[in-house]
């Protein structure tokens, strides 16, 4: 790549603003998630109550999450969010770990998953049959990347363009649930999709639930990725991380009263497509029409997102010495982290192509990701404990009723985290059988991203023994 250069001779500039730093967050939130996950939410749980304070309790714990990101973002207001927490506090192979999982796992995961529903939807809105799925999720993944390649405003720009509409969007869809009279009949169900209510124990129902509904909150973290080029980080990165899942917390529960209002609990328990099946009850079929192009334009903002963040940690990382040097290099005219952004397009393209479908590529994130979440929440502990040693001066946003926050986040993380490993089904990859087959069925979905982040460990211990470590090697 002649016009790259490493990133020790060029360094990411602060040129992002509070709204665009805002869009990050509730765009890269805002996804698929809302449009699918009160569908298996309302399958867990019985009643309309249950659910809004599922998605409540989700929303909070998500608060207190960004709570604490916030302070540690104001700490250390540096690219590689999550990455530079837990190096900071951690040291060099819990940092290094983070890296590996989020460069081979957590992004390109979150990449396939959110561009095969963007494909789904999108061939919808052309006419195209679902042969054309994967060809239109991998020209998705290659534009996005090639826009944010082509400079950190451009592709901030088109992050704070989609957010706008697809909140005005969501917005519209919510207004016209309570004044417009539900007069067009309900889509025919197959026979058997009536879904019957759970007979699991309701405490089960609930955190089984709460794994579908944090992974529609899923991105508040992803702000921190740039933190190292937003303006004024002190001012910004808690408007932008907090005040931003406020307001998806907003968004969620009015869309759920919604889809409550329109088609009941059993309507959203029968129909995955909820809410694609609300907006045909109001307006037919020429509303539904609309509503898959509102997902497209809701899941391409979300998949732009992670395309311009994601590649930052892998970026600190090789310019820490952590990664191969290349990966640390920054455009020259550009720069952006031109290596580190095209090897996440392919390997996001790889991850769709060999996924099952949506639910099984999502499942292997979202545990990964709180597994992570928790930890770096546990950092803030040593980063308090270092201020009071006087090695970290004081951070000018201090994290609301400390300790508590971050203790009930870790808490109710690690009681996640089990009912998604108990409940996970087993791996399947289409096309696999034998020996290697029956090997992944003794691997619940939930641990393959685990796993892999596991493996981190020991190739840190290999890298550090080549004497890799120290930046620049």
């Amino acid at each position: 790549m002649a016009d790259s250069q490493p990133a020790t001779q060029a360094h990411l500039k602060r040129q992002i603003g509070l709204y665009a730093a805002t869009a990050i967050t509730v765009g890269n939130i805002i996804g698929s998630g809302i449009f699918r996950s009160p569908h298996s939410v309302a399958s867990e749980l019985t009643t309309f109550p249950l659910v809004l304070t599922a998605w409540i309790v989700g929303g909070l714990l998500s608060i207190c999450g960004s709570l604490v990101l916030a302070e540690l973002a104001v700490t250390h207001p540096k690219t590689g969010g999550l990455y530079v927490f837990l190096r900071e506090s951690f040291g060099d192979a819990f940092a290094f770990v983070f890296g590996w999982a989020n460069l081979w796992v957590i992004k390109p995961t979150v990449v396939a998953s959110i561009t095969s529903v963007f494909a789904l939807y999108f061939c919808q809105v052309m006419g195209w049959g679902h042969d054309a799925e994967f060809a239109t999720g991998a020209a998705a993944i290659l534009f996005l990347t090639f826009v944010n390649w082509l400079g950190v405003k451009e592709g901030t720009r088109t992050q704070s363009l989609l957010t706008t509409l697809k909140v005005i969007g969501i917005l519209g869809l919510c207004v016209a649930a309570f004044t417009i009279p539900a007069t067009h009949p309900a889509t025919a169900l197959a026979d058997g999709a009536v879904a019957e209510a759970t007979t699991k124990p309701l405490m089960t129902a609930f955190f089984v639930a709460m794994v579908s509904i944090l992974f529609a909150y899923d991105g508040w973290t992803d702000s921190t990725y740039v933190a190292g080029e937003v303006v004024n980080p002190q001012r910004t990165m808690p408007i932008a991380i907090v005040w931003g899942t406020w307001a998806v917390i907003g968004v969620y529960v009015l869309t759920n009263f919604a889809y409550f209002h329109v088609l009941g609990a059993e309507g959203v328990r029968s129909y995955e497509a909820v809410g694609s099946e609300t907006i045909h009850r109001l307006l037919g079929d020429w509303g539904a029409r609309a509503l898959a192009v509102l997902v497209a334009v809701s899941t391409f903002g979300t998949t732009n997102g992670s395309i311009l963040t994601g590649p930052r940690v892998t970026q600190a990382m090789a310019a820490d010495g952590l990664l191969w040097k290349p990966m640390a290099a920054l455009d020259a005219k550009r720069e952006t982290p031109s290596m580190a952004l095209w090897v996440q397009a392919v390997l996001s393209i790889v991850w769709l192509k060999v996924a099952g479908g949506f639910d099984d590529v999502s499942g292997w994130f979202v545990t990964t990701s709180w597994m992570f979440y928790g930890l770096t929440t546990a950092a803030l502990f040593v980063q308090r404990a270092r201020e009071s040693r006087g090695e970290i001066a004081k951070p000018s946003y201090r994290t609301p009723l400390y300790p508590l926050t971050p203790v009930l986040f870790i808490v109710t993380t690690l009681a996640i985290i089990y009912a998604d490993f108990t409940s996970s089904t087993p791996l399947q990859f289409d096309g696999v059988t034998g020996p290697i087959a029956s090997v992944l069925a003794l691997v619940p979905r939930a641990g393959l991203g685990v796993l892999i982040a596991l493996l981190g460990f020991p190739v840190y211990a290999i890298w550090k023994r080549g004497g890799r470590t120290k930046a620049g090697a």
